[in-house]
């Protein structure tokens, strides 16, 4: 009898907690909708080397992740689930299949299923993060009154983005407490500055649309009377105040550019509905934003900050990297992420002449020059699918819509994500221009959503087995997810606590144990293991400095070991990356001079590099060194009595420099004027005394082509072995008058001038190499050996010559730092 009243009793408690629990996690799907919008523009930590888009990926990662547990907990708590049904989903969910499948195929599959800096946005992780967030809005968002909310939360977020940004550009940095890192004019929570200008033309064009459409009053804040509205009609008139002044700021092309074209799509497309705007002095928004846009597109900004340059491949230069990838991948592409590989291997050898020739870039012109290469035709196909479906469906709506209210939303949302298309024409998407996208695709895709499809519990049994089974797949795969993306976090900021560490002078030690603490938590990290291979060959380099003794020979073998040992590793994580291979012959050639066998390794490893990134000089370059190396082991024979082995020294001697002088020769033809290869050439034609015979020869190839810098700069360097100083000095002073930062040719006047007595033309030389080189050791050491001589009237003398100074890139006109998008 007790056991039937106690079944009676909890029943209807049940009953009524069942949609108490379904409401309260509907709050949570909201919460998670709401802080994506809000945050992801926002969001950045201290504490990890990419303080922006790792960081950004993980929190949508973790906020999707708890928004679909908690829209599918809410289905199960109601014993039914609604999908909204729109042909939309379907291209969606395709283009996702589709991109996972290139990815498959990539050719670094972390890279591609994970990212890494610079290309997070291209990443598998955060392509689902998208689409699950998509789908999200799309299933939550009914009406117009919480799609008006949630672009009122976009417009808030932006501004604030904005309004810390240009703080920032002052040289105010309220975002330096963070760290040293935002104490700088560039950094802003978006990305760089051209980024951050490219990005408020959305809020930009949001808010204009707001301003000159407005909204219905049952729909909208805006529209209604009291401190709410007067709240949102402020945030709309500072965010197109901000924005405004951020794009005056930036002063960049494509920014005015896309300010014209959302402006123009915004009044046209009403024009051609033959819609009337209900007060035509709201007109004067748009008109004066084509009047700035058309003026600022033509003159120069009237507000100058000072602000650097943004670097990327020209518009030729991308589409030829991405012509290339697809002739030898051309339906899956390289990978998802992968560009910086194609830069490496198909970047034109043009490249080399200009300032910026050791700058690998992660992406090309525009998100529509890099996808090609990327993700192939497969993907480009669906990509194109995609926006062509989202703008016919779009079409359709803005032509038959016959509500004033859902099509004043729609076009508002439309004229948005249309900017965000136009953009990705002209400039290359980071993290939150992505996530701009999807926001307002998946806005799109709620307004034009018709029915839904229902799956009711209550009605089959075997309904709700199959929605018992799905809740706890998701549930596994996601917190599945959430917890690898917070491990892969941390991992990241071990490894930027070991770098910091090293540079704060810590022991190297120290580094050491946060990296195998950072590979421990993510073994497919290439970076991890590259510079675990370097620190454990400092720890070797600072053991050796120890007494001697067996237990120091037992230190060092096992630290050289092992960065042997993890440099390899890095090469099977990651085969693709030109980084790997590079790094490993370096590891080999520092250990070459007492470990048998490892130049052969080491030029074997920059061979592999070659292949990789073809007309990078520097690889090149020290393979000729590995062989000067081992024409110097060979020598040493030489003194040997026995007349076998001194005739078999001779000859390998000879074949190891020339060996050495075909590498040199190929890096001076990859890039003329590269300094270290010129010096290094000189080198072997000393040793094989030919200096005359190549003096010679290069005084015929200028008498042809006497503008030839590469040229010219090597035969000052053979005029200086030959000991014609005069002849020497002639060709350096000419270089220096045609090029005044070519650091090199500066670097061996002042020895000339050194030799002669002249202290302060050496001095006053020198001074220019560090204006272009601030943080060069080398330099600064040359000027305080010139002072002293200068200060003790020390007689002149001849010197050995000198090894070349490491350059600088600089910006083509010397002006501003330059960096790469």
């Amino acid at each position: 009898m007790d056991t039937t009243l106690d079944t009676i009793d909890r029943t209807p408690d049940r009953a009524h907690e069942a949609p108490r629990l379904a409401a309260w996690l509907g709050r949570v799907v909201d919460a998670c909708v709401y802080l994506s919008v809000v945050l992801i523009p926002l969001f950045f930590l201290p504490f990890t080397l990419d303080v922006l888009e790792l960081n950004k990926q993980t929190l949508l990662a973790v906020l999707c992740g708890v928004g679909v547990i908690a829209w599918l907990g809410k289905g199960m708590a109601s014993r039914t689930i609604s999908l909204s049904r729109s042909w939309m989903h379907l291209v969606v969910v395709a283009f996702t299949l589709g991109y996972v499948f290139t990815a498959i195929f990539s050719q670094d599959r972390y890279l591609s299923f994970v990212g890494n800096f610079g290309q997070m946005q291209w990443a598998v992780t955060s392509i689902l993060s998208f689409v699950v967030f998509y789908f999200l809005i799309a299933n939550t968002v009914k009406g117009t009154t919480k799609l008006y909310h949630l672009l009122l939360a976009f417009l808030a977020s932006a501004t604030v983005a904005g309004l810390l940004g240009f703080i920032q550009m002052l040289g105010l940095f309220p975002l330096g407490i963070f760290g040293a890192f935002a104490k700088a004019k560039t950094f802003n929570t978006v990305g760089t500055i051209n980024s951050l200008g490219v990005f408020m033309t959305l809020p930009l064009i949001l808010a204009a649309s707001l301003t000159v459409l407005g909204c219905k009053d049952a729909a909208c804040v805006l529209g209604k009377e009291g401190k709410k509205s007067v709240a949102a009609k402020v945030l709309v008139w500072a965010s197109l105040a901000i924005s405004v002044l951020i794009a005056v700021a930036v002063d960049y092309w494509v920014v005015w550019a896309t300010v014209l074209f959302g402006t123009l799509l915004l009044v046209a497309i009403p024009m051609l509905r033959t819609r009337r705007i209900e007060r035509s002095i709201k007109l004067i928004v748009p008109s004066v934003l084509v009047v700035i846009s058309v003026c600022l597109l033509l003159f120069r900004t009237p507000l100058n900050l000072n602000l650097p340059s943004e670097v990327s491949p020209s518009a030729s230069a991308s589409w030829a990297i991405a012509r290339e990838t697809l002739q030898t991948m051309p339906l899956m592409g390289s990978g998802p992420g992968t560009w910086i590989f194609d830069y490496a291997k198909f970047r034109q050898a043009g490249v080399n002449l200009s300032q910026f020739w050791t700058v690998r870039f992660e992406r090309g012109l525009s998100t529509i020059l890099t996808l090609p290469a990327m993700i192939g035709l497969i993907g480009m196909a669906l990509w194109l699918i995609l926006l062509i479906s989202a703008i016919a469906q779009s079409a359709s709506h803005l032509v038959l819509e016959r509500s004033d209210d859902a099509w004043q939303a729609y076009l508002t949302v439309f004229t948005t994500w249309a900017t965000s298309v136009f953009i990705a024409l002209f400039y290359n998407y980071n993290f939150t221009h992505h996530f701009a996208f999807w926001f307002f695709l998946a806005l799109l895709a709620s307004l034009v959503s018709r029915g839904s499809f229902a799956w009711d519990a209550r009605r089959s049994a075997r309904t709700s087995s199959v929605l018992s089974v799905v809740f706890l797949l998701a549930c596994v795969v996601m917190i599945s997810g959430i917890w690898l993306s917070g491990q892969r976090l941390v991992a990241d900021a071990k490894y930027a606590s070991s770098v910091a560490g090293y540079k704060s002078g810590q022991s190297i030690q120290n580094s050491i144990d946060r990296l195998e603490q950072a590979i421990a938590l993510n073994k497919w990290n290439d970076a991890y293991y590259r510079n675990l291979s370097q620190a454990y060959l400092i720890r070797a380099s600072q053991e050796l400095q120890e007494p001697t003794g067996d237990e120091r020979a037992k230190k060092v073998n096992v630290s050289v070991s092992t960065a042997v040992d993890r440099a390899r590793q890095a090469t099977e994580v990651s085969p693709a990356n030109v980084d790997n291979f590079a790094n490993f012959a370096l590891v080999l050639q520092a250990i070459a001079s007492f470990t048998r066998g490892a130049d052969e390794r080491a030029i074997d490893m920059y061979t592999e590099a070659i292949k990789r990134e073809p007309n990078n000089p520097a690889f090149m370059t020290e393979i000729g060194k590995l062989h000067i190396l081992r024409s110097d082991a060979y020598r040493s024979l030489l003194q040997s009595t026995d007349a076998a082995v001194k005739k078999d020294a001779e000859a390998n001697v000879g074949v190891e420099l020339d060996k050495a002088a075909e590498a040199f020769n190929q890096a001076i033809q990859a890039k003329p004027d590269y300094a270290p290869a010129h010096y290094s050439l000189g080198l072997v034609y000393e040793r094989q005394g030919r200096v005359k015979d190549a003096i010679t020869k290069l005084e015929q190839v200028l008498s042809v082509d006497n503008k030839n810098v590469g040229v010219a700069f090597q035969l000052g360097i053979l005029y200086y072995r030959d000991s014609q100083k005069d002849k020497s000095q002639n060709i350096f002073e000419q270089l220096v008058a045609f090029d005044p930062n070519y650091s090199n040719a500066r670097w061996y006047l002042s020895a000339l001038y050194e030799e002669k007595g002249r202290y302060d033309d050496a001095i006053a030389q020198v001074q220019e190499v560090k204006k272009l080189n601030p943080d060069n050791k080398l330099v600064d050491d040359r000027l305080k050996y010139l002072a002293n001589l200068k200060s003790t009237n020390s007689a002149p003398k001849t010197q050995p010559l000198l090894p070349p100074v490491t350059e600088r890139v600089s910006s083509p006109e010397g002006q501003n730092p330059v960096t790469s998008q």
